[in-house]
């Protein structure tokens, strides 16, 4: 992968940042997102979970858990200050 995870990371964090509070990303079509754009850079699931615990390590994103399953990721208040 020629991304590195923190760069990666910060797309991420803008992908939800973007539609936060009209419309909530799923893991799962994060990493889809964040694969496609990145093809020719060779980015995959592993690269793209790795920057998701990051962000959730440096408390930038959360996500909510119903029945068990992740339904969506939220951007924290106040993250963004701290870019």
């Amino acid at each position: 992968m020629s991304l590195d995870t923190q760069t990666l990371a910060e797309e991420m964090y803008n992908l939800v940042a973007e539609t936060d509070g009209v419309a909530r990303y799923k893991p799962q079509d994060m990493f889809k997102a964040m694969i496609e754009k990145h093809k020719d850079e060779g980015v995959n699931k592993k690269d793209c979970k790795e920057a998701l615990k990051t962000l959730i390590q440096a408390e930038k994103l959360t996500y909510t858990v119903l029945n068990g399953s992740c339904t969506s990721m939220v951007c924290l208040a106040g993250a963004e200050e701290e870019n």
